[in-house]
């Protein structure tokens, strides 16, 4: 290769790299995920949802065959103007997966005065004004075998951790939920009620390219360079890279604080958006047993992501226990004789019965809340817990 060739080669690609960035500077966003009809979901806008496991029930023979022959699972979001915002799962799903989705969804749609935008009563009354919905698949397979009717945000049941399940515990499994129902609220929310906040997406978007911290995948539309930026951070934000010691993933940070220390424009565009802890009730898996943690703690992986949590239920019947962090967490227990440990902070554990139908009396510095009703809230030991939150009131500890 001679000395000419070479200076046309570093000039093409330097050509190459302005185009990019001007490119995701002037890319029209386009919203990738289509809503629905009025027709399409009439048949799922009377499911009522409350009286099933987690909030999540089996779709009823009333709603349209082509969804049934298609879905199994039901739960969903109300806007704030009465709309909903449907979430369906097939078969391959289980209750607790879908009832996840659902609090991640609930998590991104939570109103956070503490941080710029963070009314987010418009993005989610726009979503539901387009019918939107997640269709949650069991494959990919199945993804492109979709005969229901519905348009949605695809998610699958292989790529949906449960928190608490194996698979969270060690990390095994790439959890894609964070991603994909992030891609959803972009799509059909934030990108239509937020010209401004996207504008300035867009610029972090080009400087994180230019400055290597974002790499885009091969053969994504420069269109959405922005909304992959904006969730390969989000995955960061939230804890879910750090446990690696390298990435192939197009963001260059593995860890929140990582991120702000070397990314601060995408950090400063983001956190305009993005609370500072997980905003909605984390349900444990049922198979959980032991003492869940939200404190990170070295070789203990899941923590990277539980250190964000603030509000925790365990299911199931399993005797476990919680460990709070520095966060004012609520703390739900399940049917079992849980341990309930709220740390720092002003800390509540929630309790089903009314205060009269318990039994509680408290020895160095450990409070027993027994349940009378069998089979119910069992037997609870609170720690560094400061109120006990009951149907009909609330006491301090």
């Amino acid at each position: 290769m001679n000395f000419y060739t070479k200076i046309i080669i570093v000039f093409l690609l330097i050509c190459t790299t302005i185009s990019c960035k001007k490119d995701s500077l002037e890319a029209n966003y386009t919203s990738n995920v289509q809503g629905n009809s009025d027709d399409a979901v009439a048949s799922l806008q009377s499911i009522n949802k409350d009286n099933g496991e987690l909030n999540v029930v089996e779709l009823p023979t009333s709603v349209d065959s082509k969804i049934r022959s298609t879905f199994k699972w039901y739960t969903q979001v109300t806007a704030p103007n009465g709309r909903r915002i449907h979430m369906l799962a097939q078969a391959n799903w289980t209750i607790e997966q879908v009832a996840y989705t659902r609090t991640v969804l609930e998590h991104y749609l939570s109103n956070d005065n503490s941080i710029v935008y963070g009314n987010k009563d418009a993005i989610t009354n726009n979503i539901a004004n387009q019918n939107g919905a997640m269709t949650m698949f069991n494959n990919a397979n199945s993804v492109s075998n979709n005969n229901s009717g519905i348009n949605g945000q695809d998610l699958q049941a292989d790529e949906t951790v449960t928190i608490g399940s194996a698979e969270y515990l060690n990390q095994s499994v790439r959890n894609a939920a964070l991603e994909e129902i992030l891609h959803f609220v972009h799509d059909l929310g934030i990108s239509a009620v937020l010209p401004e906040f996207q504008k300035e997406l867009e610029k972090a978007t080009a400087n994180a390219i230019d400055n290597h911290i974002f790499i885009p995948w091969g053969g994504l539309p420069v269109a959405d360079y922005d909304n992959e930026l904006f969730a390969s951070y989000n995955d960061t934000y939230w804890g879910l890279t750090e446990y690696k010691t390298t990435t192939n993933n197009p963001y260059l940070f593995l860890s929140r604080e990582a991120a702000i220390a070397g990314d601060p424009l995408t950090t400063s565009v983001l956190e305009t958006f993005l609370p500072k802890y997980f905003t909605s009730t984390v349900y444990i898996s049922s198979n959980f047993s032991g003492i869940f943690s939200l404190n990170k703690t070295n070789n203990v992986l899941y923590t990277n992501e539980s250190q964000y949590y603030k509000d925790v239920q365990l299911t199931g019947d399993n005797s476990s226990g919680l460990l709070g962090n520095n966060l004012n967490n609520i703390f739900t227990g399940n049917s079992g004789n849980n341990i309930l440990d709220g740390g720092e902070g002003v800390d509540t554990g929630v309790f089903l019965g009314s205060f009269s139908e318990y039994t509680i009396s408290s020895t160095s510095g450990i409070t027993t809340i027994s349940d009378n009703i069998s089979n119910r809230d069992g037997s609870d030991q609170l720690i560094n817990m400061e109120k006990a939150q009951f149907s009909d009131q609330t006491i301090n500890l």
